[in-house]
């Protein structure tokens, strides 16, 4: 083999050992969030956004902060309502 393709072959190896360890870490940060959630009994909201009657986006499993955040900036992108209700524990 030449050195070129023993440093390709490294190079590729390195690429999904980093690709698996973003993954596990993704996975964690999400476990974390829904234990926490779960043990401090925190709601979570589905929110539809409307503009002139027509739904323009559907946001899902927002947090309580996340939806303030939204209700605080609808008025600056144009949003006429929301229609927000609460996520049950089942996640329907």
């Amino acid at each position: 083999m030449s050195k070129a393709t023993t440093f390709a072959t490294v190079a590729k190896g390195a690429g999904y050992l980093a690709l698996a360890l973003n993954q596990m870490l993704r996975l964690a940060a999400n476990g974390t969030r829904y234990a926490i959630d779960s043990i401090r009994d925190r709601k979570r909201y589905n929110i539809e956004l409307l503009v002139e009657g027509a739904t323009i986006e559907t946001k899902t499993n927002q947090s309580g902060a996340q939806l303030g955040r939204i209700v605080r900036i609808m008025g600056e992108v144009g949003v006429d309502q929301a229609i927000i209700t609460d996520v049950n524990k089942d996640g329907s």
